[in-house]
């Protein structure tokens, strides 16, 4: 098949060819891509480095195909798979690697197995004309949700969805979004309106407004002054800080009382700063989320289907050109999601 590879840490080792596809096991599906999202995640392991100034990442196999955001359609199945599961299924591929019998997966937070992993980085990814992954990773998809946006359901998506699950937010609760125009930010805005929340999103694109924002601000020096104005003097319920180190303080000093502040990324830095001042004055609670259980995966394919939701697209590439489209993951002028088109 034909693949993006590298065989060892770095853009400039990506190789676009034939990779030869490995034996399926008796419980696994093979599955032809149709639309991968290019997410950070798939930068970090090509560079080999997890953020900036972060860790190693821990790589597997090698030759390695990166790619963890996948829409497709079964092609073939191993003979343990079960009978729900058929060719010409569409499908997106939940992305962690689990046991499904550690303490965790028992109680229903695959992410965090003790033995698991994750697609695209401890095997292989999506990058490729197919792709092999066990059947529990299989989730099946009406005909409802196009490509594009199933692609984004499994990691931007649900790791958005979880994080507004996990903050308790309600409706007319003030909620602030950093990285307002990223994937993870145009989830979070239209998921806290389908809550009624007020949502302030911070950026400086306009276009954010088009999905349900109430307020898009930069993130200057006024940020505190003008989150007061709005909100009365009552300051941010939940903040949702994915950016890191560079904007941790201001999210924290913008968190109202009994707020609560949740990080899901460290784009910026992962050293987070924080005044013990503001959080035992103000009793802040600052909560660490990450992905989502494959329950919460269905239920966002549920709302998804019920509800207005979307994502924008930036760029198109097709399978061959993928490389181009890793590379402009960080470009300053992005302006939505980058998809790779496998039609």
């Amino acid at each position: 098949m034909k693949a993006l590879f590298f065989n060892k840490p770095g853009i400039e080792n990506l190789i676009f060819g034939d990779y030869e596809l490995p034996d399926m096991r008796e419980d696994e599906v093979l599955v032809e891509t149709k639309c991968i999202g290019v997410n950070p995640i798939d930068y970090y392991t090509v560079t080999g480095i997890h953020g900036e100034n972060g860790p190693a990442m821990k790589i597997n196999p090698y030759p390695h195909i990166a790619g963890s955001e996948i829409s497709g359609i079964v092609k073939n199945k191993g003979e343990r798979v079960n009978n729900t599961i058929k060719e010409g299924d569409r499908v997106i591929i939940y992305n962690r690697v689990f046991d499904g019998f550690c303490k965790y997966c028992i109680n229903n937070h695959q992410t965090l197995c003790e033995n698991g992993g994750m697609i695209g980085i401890s095997r292989n990814g999506g990058f490729a004309e197919y792709i092999i992954v066990p059947q529990q990773n299989i989730i099946k998809i009406s005909d409802e949700l196009d490509w594009e946006l199933a692609s984004g359901l499994p990691i931007a998506g649900l790791t958005a969805f979880n994080a507004i699950q996990e903050s308790g937010l309600k409706s007319k609760d003030n909620l602030v979004i950093f990285g307002g125009s990223g994937n993870t930010g145009l989830f979070c805005t239209q998921f806290g309106k389908i809550i009624d929340a007020i949502t302030i999103s911070l950026s400086t694109k306009p276009w954010i407004k088009e999905y349900g924002a109430d307020y898009v601000l930069p993130i200057d020096e006024n940020l505190k002054e003008k989150i007061s104005e709005i909100t009365d003097g009552a300051m941010a319920d939940v903040v949702i800080n994915s950016l890191g180190e560079k904007t941790w303080a201001k999210g924290m000093e913008i968190a109202g009382k009994l707020g609560k502040v949740i990080t899901f990324g460290v784009l910026t830095g992962g050293n987070l700063f924080t005044d013990g001042r503001l959080l035992y004055n103000k009793q802040i609670t600052i909560k660490g989320t990450t992905g989502g259980s494959v329950e919460s995966l269905l239920n966002l394919i549920e709302m998804a289907k019920g509800q207005n939701i979307s994502t924008r697209i930036w760029k198109r590439y097709s399978l061959e050109d993928s490389r181009i489209a890793i590379e402009k993951v960080f470009d300053k002028n992005k302006e939505g999601r980058i998809i790779i088109e496998n039609y």
